[in-house]
């Protein structure tokens, strides 16, 4: 019989039995009067996971795609993307793609995005939004968000992106209290659910901001989005299932509470450093270290794929580096199930 294997990627996440078999329902119209009730029980809820009374809204895409939707959505001059690993980076490269003009930001990897720095840049230039990544899974930091959010407030027609795909459940993160305009997550990480959902919160300003953009897209219009919202509804054909899953793990979540899954990644993270610090070195300075991934230096002519040949004997798997870090680190997952 073969090994089952737990998944110590980040994303997808090991995930809930109980969370599995919600899923293996048949699906409902999506126009439909029980349909209804599953979305405004959904929006409910995760506005409570948002910490938010603006808008929050689910798609069924990877979190990728909320992302450039977030820049089509918003950008007629320019953006400002901070970076400081791959997923920084990819706002970018997003951003150059769709024609949107862009500046990149970029700092050491490994190190945090420096808000000060920021507050120079933003000093000397107007920029349509600043584009930051909470925890940037290729290097295991977790950024400032309270110092950039601030920062960026000083700026009234500065909207702030916020990429919390690998930070929500992991760390605290109030929408409404740190004022953000856009805060996206996607539901293979800390929600522990299987891919295919991004899910994102959006300010009334924002929403503003899109009325004045005139190509933002169809699929991903976030305007559309709120419409739809508004009559518990999505502007196109969900997957079902996933939001029978989605349900099902925003139910536990009420009865457990936020802050037991932040503890419990947390004492994951602590474990996991002190074990790597002993045999290894971390790729992150420590004191900026996330909960939801912790990265790994790889010594001289180690294997990350003989590593996991071992370990799959012994039911895991962790995940090589990811991009330029690919073969120089292995990264360890303390999200999921």
């Amino acid at each position: 019989m073969e090994r089952k294997i737990k998944w110590l990627m980040p994303g997808p996440v090991p995930v809930l039995e109980e969370v599995l078999e919600a899923m293996q329902r048949q699906p409902i119209h999506h126009r439909s009067c029980e349909f209804h009730d599953l979305m405004g029980r959904l929006l409910t809820n995760l506005k409570w996971l948002f910490r938010t009374e603006q808008n929050v809204f689910v798609a069924t895409c990877s979190a990728s795609a909320v992302m450039e939707a977030a820049l089509r959505n918003t950008v007629s001059h320019k953006a400002l993307c901070l970076v400081n690993g791959a997923f920084g980076q990819r706002w970018f490269q997003m951003a150059r793609s769709n024609g949107i003009p862009a500046d990149s930001l970029h700092f050491e990897p490994g190190r945090p995005i420096d808000a000060e720095v920021v507050a120079q840049h933003l000093a000397k230039s107007r920029y349509d939004v600043v584009t930051f990544v909470h925890v940037e899974t290729s290097t295991g930091v977790q950024n400032p968000l309270e110092a950039v959010a601030a920062v960026v407030r000083l700026h009234p027609d500065t909207l702030l992106l916020v990429d919390a795909v690998s930070s929500l459940l992991t760390t605290e993160l109030d929408f409404d209290a740190l004022k953000l305009d856009f805060c996206l997550t996607a539901s293979q990480k800390g929600l522990a659910l299987p891919p295919g959902l991004a899910i994102f919160a959006v300010s009334e300003r924002l929403l503003e901001r899109a009325r004045r953009i005139r190509h933002r897209g169809y699929y991903l219009d976030f305007l559309r989005f709120r419409d739809y919202a508004l009559v518990r509804e999505t502007p196109n054909t969900p997957a079902v299932n996933l939001l029978y899953a989605l349900e099902a793990r925003l139910s536990s979540l009420r009865r457990i509470g936020i802050g037991a899954e932040i503890r419990r990644c947390a004492e994951m993270a602590e474990l996991c450093r002190s074990w790597a610090k002993k045999r290894f070195s971390l790729f992150p300075d420590e004191r900026f270290a996330a909960n939801s991934v912790t990265v790994v230096r790889c010594p001289p002519s180690f294997s990350v794929e003989k590593l996991n040949l071992f370990l799959a004997k012994h039911g895991f798997r962790i995940s090589d580096g990811y991009g330029d870090l690919k073969g120089r680190t292995f990264r360890i997952s303390h999200m999921g199930a």
